[in-house]
């Protein structure tokens, strides 16, 4: 996801002295409130010296709304209150367009443009915290975004490639709220290694961390599976701060909670080698709206680099095709953006042919989905076609296919794919 910020120490350094031509970045800050530790990111949005914002106790991991302007050399920042039906909705159903505001922050920046001072109020109790805050990182955004709604977590993660791996320098805000003690879970063997599930206590979601590579260094490992992590668990910070107006609190039900209610959220590791590692994601998130989000998404990352695998260079029998749907080759092709892939027909027969078409729901359209979602994976010994990314309407269709022992797979993978298994070396 992307996020839009504009710099507050730009717009410090000039908002009373001249006409401000606001940096497209956005600002990160760390420190506390009182004696919590706090991590604050700000976006100034506007000529006019008004700001976004978004902070987050480090315990809790919320993201909580905050609205900014200047005010006689200091800074003013309000922060939203949590919605209830009273507080959010009119008298006739309708959400309200003016946040209800439970704090206001008094803030000053330093002669040196690197840390942020100053105090925090209740508004209804009165009570005031003094508030420290340090600028940690300052990073470009794209111009794509200007709306403060841009502040929902569950913007940051998702990227543009199916592939992307998310850095600190994209997100130093998120990586930040990722560094908070984690409850460790039992250590569980697996092929060439082991791993642990360790459970963050503030999402109540658990993501796998390596601590035995056979002959091996799990740290490239474990650096995807951290930035992984951030990923897999945005979208529950994200339902947790939609109790905030600002970050899209609708009553539609769902909203400030994780979104993954009743063990809706599982990850589960498939392989693990010194070469290749497989996990899979799966469950169903609901966070308002007309329906659930049901998911499951199969990875593969090379153990020894950290680099996520795609399955178009690992299996024979993939084509790309162009905008028009023809067969194309993806080396002529100068905006390979534009290009999708599938199975050729040879493969979508064998699958068709050997599929597992017991319980098998005729209304899902088999031969079609296997031409548009023909996915792989690999669990307990074998590679496992397997129909994959499908939309919510046909979710229910999602099945695995055809399982093939990985001792027998040769011929379906690219020499480059073969490599990655070490049952091919006998």
């Amino acid at each position: 996801m992307r996020l839009l910020y504009t710099s507050l120490v730009a717009a410090f350094a000039c908002i009373a002295a001249c006409s401000v031509a606001f940096a497209d970045e956005a600002t990160t800050y760390a420190g506390t409130l009182g004696k919590l530790p706090i991590i604050v990111e700000l976006q100034a949005v506007g000529k006019d010296g008004s700001f976004h914002g978004r902070y987050a106790y480090l315990s809790k991991g919320i993201d909580i709304p905050l609205h900014g302007k200047q005010a006689n050399g200091s800074f003013v920042l309000e922060e939203e209150k949590p919605c209830t039906e009273k507080l959010c909705k009119s008298s006739d159903g309708q959400v309200v367009e003016t946040a209800p505001i439970g704090a206001e922050w008094l803030l000053t920046l330093s002669a040196d443009g690197t840390a942020l001072e100053g105090s925090w109020k209740d508004k209804d109790s009165g009570k005031s915290r003094p508030v420290k805050l340090v600028k940690k990182a300052v990073r470009p955004l794209s111009a794509d975004y200007s709306d403060p709604d841009m502040l929902d977590p569950s913007y940051v993660p998702v990227m543009e490639e199916p592939l992307g791996v998310v850095t600190e320098k994209d997100v130093p805000y998120d990586f930040l709220k990722m560094q908070y003690p984690l409850k460790q879970g039992r250590v569980v063997s697996i092929g060439d290694g082991a791993y642990r599930m360790d459970l963050d206590p503030r999402s109540k979601m658990d993501y796998p961390v390596v601590t035995e590579l056979r002959d091996g260094n799990p740290a490239a490992l474990n650096r995807w599976l951290a930035q992984e992590r951030l990923q897999w668990s945005a979208d529950a910070f994200s339902c947790l701060s939609r109790a905030y107006l600002g970050l899209g609190w609708s009553g539609s039900g769902g909203e400030g909670t994780t979104g993954y209610e009743d063990g809706g959220a599982q990850v589960t590791v498939d392989y693990l080698t010194t070469r290749l590692m497989g996990l899979t994601e799966s469950g169903s998130e609901y966070c308002g709206g007309a329906h659930p989000n049901n998911f499951e998404t199969h990875r593969l990352v090379d153990a020894k680099t950290g680099q996520p695998i795609d399955t178009n260079g690992l299996l024979r029998g993939r084509v790309a095709h162009n905008a028009d749907g023809d067969v194309v080759d993806p080396a002529k092709v100068a905006d390979k953006s534009m290009l999708t892939w599938g199975p050729d027909e040879t493969l979508v027969q064998f699958v068709l042919d050997h599929r597992d078409k017991s319980g098998e729901d005729p209304e899902c359209g088999m031969p079609d989905l296997v031409r548009t979602n023909l996915g792989i994976y690999v669990k307990d010994g074998n590679l496992i076609f397997t129909l994959a990314d499908l939309p919510n309407v046909v979710f229910a269709c999602t099945t695995d296919l055809v399982k093939v022992p990985l001792k027998d797979a040769r011929s379906f993978l690219t020499k480059a794919g073969a490599k990655y298994f070490v049952e091919l070396d006998k």
